[in-house]
């Protein structure tokens, strides 16, 4: 199998080739959080209908592995690749049949002019096989002006086209769009698959390695980012959970202004909260060790454990987790997280 690596979800993978080599759908939605898998596995499949040499599940190019793909490709010229001609177009992104549309960098959003570009690629008939392929990643920033423009050609797709949308958020997407579609929904991955992944690419030690799997919240890229960028403000947000007795609303905006600007930051923040949260309810009921990235920070973690109440606890993590739906469906970022910090002090002072 060329996805040697994919994690989780490789059930999912054989079974969508399977259901290409037989009956496919014209289009499918991939959605669930960053990291899990979404875009390695579309385009595997990709390769499956595409390649010259041996199409199918056998396809040449191996995608999770690929030289054209490394970031040392760029600085070290043309690297030796040993795939087909068609492999190597896709990885490339120069293949005919094949067109990946992802949002432009410094953007917010895919633009409608690259999804009219879209449409009328997938209208063009193949010219090396049978099929055309596209993947169109980051769907959750299509506009509703861009969705409607794609919508003519989902509800008439040309017969020998197939397109991938990769989406964090189903919900960010229009009904009419969802409906139209056939979904596969992605899963976090288990901490045990990260923790292989960072041995594979970072080289941790057993104990690192474990403790930025549980802080990555099921998501590869996640991770692999906590290895070098900044770390996850963990510190600043359980001393923020330490003081709710104490939180006014002037905190709960300052604490929305510094970790919740954005949608990104404040789905991350969230999620991050509710994961803190569920040691700390772990701990609380079954006197489990923490994972924590300092002592400071487990004592902290300790006190809150024997501090709150189960049902506080377990409160505070449900309005989080609804925070997070709600942030997804494009409501306001701060607003959400002003009204959960106001909340849950409302929800430690009543214990």
């Amino acid at each position: 199998m060329p996805l040697d690596n994919l994690r989780s979800h490789r059930e999912t993978f054989e079974r969508l080739q399977a259901e290409l080599a037989t009956r496919p759908s014209h289009g499918y939605l991939f959605s669930g959080p960053a990291g899990t898998g979404k875009a390695l596995v579309a385009e595997g499949l990709a390769h499956g209908l595409l390649c010259e040499r041996s199409p199918g599940p056998k396809f040449c190019c191996t995608v999770d592995r690929c030289p054209l793909r490394a970031p040392a490709a760029a600085r070290d010229g043309a690297p030796r690749c040993d795939c087909c001609a068609a492999c190597v177009q896709i990885a490339s992104g120069v293949h005919p049949d094949f067109t990946r549309v992802r949002r432009p960098k410094n953007r917010t959003d895919v633009l409608i002019e690259q999804v009219r570009e879209l449409i009328a690629q997938l209208w063009i008939r193949p010219c090396r096989g049978a099929t055309k392929v596209a993947i169109l990643d980051d769907a959750e920033t299509l506009n509703i002006p861009a969705q409607n423009a794609l919508l003519k050609t989902l509800e008439e797709p040309p017969g020998h086209a197939i397109i991938f949308l990769i989406t964090q958020s189903e919900r960010a997407l229009l009904d009419t769009i969802r409906s139209r579609l056939r979904p596969v929904r992605f899963g976090p991955l288990a901490v045990s698959d990260l923790e292989a992944i960072l041995a594979a690419h970072a080289k941790l030690d057993p104990a690192r390695a474990r403790a930025i799997a549980r802080l990555s919240r099921g998501s590869a890229a996640r991770a692999l980012a906590l290895i070098e960028g900044d770390p996850p403000p963990i510190a600043e947000l359980t001393g923020a959970l330490k003081r709710l007795k104490q939180l006014d609303f002037a905190a709960a905006v300052s604490l929305a202004q510094d970790y919740f600007a954005s949608r990104e930051q404040a789905v991350e923040n969230f999620e991050l909260i509710a994961r803190l949260l569920e040691e700390i309810l772990c701990f609380k009921l079954l006197r489990a060790e923490f994972v924590s990235p300092s002592p400071e920070v487990a004592d902290v973690m300790t006190e809150l454990g024997n501090r709150l109440s189960v049902e506080v606890i377990a409160r505070i993590i449900g309005a989080a987790v609804k925070a997070v739906v709600a942030v997804e469906g494009m409501a306001n970022p701060k607003l959400q997280a002003e009204n959960w910090w106001m909340g849950a002090a409302d929800a430690v002072r009543s214990q």
